[in-house]
């Protein structure tokens, strides 16, 4: 079964070999790898043609002007020749065994997306540090729901950084694809409409990814802090959708925008915190509530995180 790798790439000279090298060590072999510049500054594409004239299976796709990874994985989605598509950005890596490990749920014909949990890698320290939802032992379906709940301000890995794999047939029939002006949630925001597509979705308990943390200090992502952008989406999404949701899951949108209200808070939070600066931290608890909210989640997790 082939499967196609999509890798966006801007300005990654420096971390994309890791990338390339960890699947080229994959023990399924019928792979093929396409890495979508998007007009980078740096030497990248001269990487990844040496890379490409080494092994014919990579492929270098040079965007003509710069559109962001939405933008830069749409390319790569409409390029794939694979029975499914698998996501790698230019600054993660994967375990060697991971493509191995999705196969019997991929030739299972049940899926038309699957995830894996992901390997918290932290570049400072050059270690994988935890892995993410770590209370998933057995594949577990995921809908709206989970989207809402498993995707919260102060988690330590939101669902929305999921790399998933998606069945090429289905994306197509669907007409799916990632909304080219996002720069911000295109990942969460694809995994909402397939869900809502009526995608046969499960995340599956072993971490295959190692995904590089943006908190980390050396660190090759090129995404900025946003937070408007996440309340922006969350209400399009709720818009959209919402009406048709469950209790349940409406519930869960509340509490999930209701928290995303506070993330301009809460990045104020921790400069006071770690400047001791004790009068502004108590004005932000008193005067925002969502503070306390985001802060309990995150604490929530600490108690039930493990490697």
């Amino acid at each position: 079964m082939k499967i196609s790798i999509v890798i966006p790439a801007y300005n990654a000279a420096a971390c994309i070999e890791t990338a390339l090298r960890s699947v080229q060590r994959q023990s399924h072999r019928d792979w093929e790898v396409l890495v979508v510049d998007d007009c980078s500054r740096d030497d990248t594409r001269d990487v990844v043609r040496r890379w490409a004239l080494a092994d014919d299976r990579i492929r270098l796709i040079e965007q003509p002007q710069n559109g962001g990874p939405a933008v830069a994985r749409n390319a790569g989605f409409d390029a794939a020749c694979g029975e499914w598509i698998a996501l790698l950005d230019a600054d993660d890596a994967w375990a060697a065994d991971r493509l191995a490990s999705f196969m019997p749920y991929l030739a299972s014909g049940r899926h038309d997306l699957l995830c894996d949990r992901l390997a918290l890698y932290n570049a400072a320290q050059d270690k994988v540090v935890a892995s993410s939802w770590p209370w998933v032992r057995r594949p577990h379906c995921i809908g709206m729901q989970e989207l809402l709940l498993w995707d919260l301000p102060g988690q330590r890995a939101p669902l929305g950084w999921s790399k998933p794999l998606f069945r090429r047939a289905w994306l197509n029939q669907h007409r799916l694809r990632y909304q080219p002006a996002l720069r911000f949630g295109e990942d969460w925001r694809l995994l909402a409409d397939a869900v809502m597509a009526g995608a046969r979705a499960e995340l599956l308990p072993f971490a295959g990814y190692r995904y590089t943390m943006r908190l980390a200090e050396k660190n090759f992502s090129q995404t900025k802090v946003d937070t408007v952008s996440p309340l922006r989406l969350h209400r399009e999404i709720v818009r959209q959708y919402g009406a048709g949701w469950p209790l349940a899951a409406r519930l869960a949108a509340r509490l999930r925008g209701w928290l995303i209200g506070g993330l301009d808070a809460k990045a104020r939070l921790k400069p006071a915190v770690h400047g001791k600066r004790w009068a502004e931290l108590a004005k932000l608890l008193l005067t925002s509530p969502r503070c306390w909210g985001i802060l309990l989640v995150h604490q929530y997790e600490k108690l039930v995180w493990y490697r």
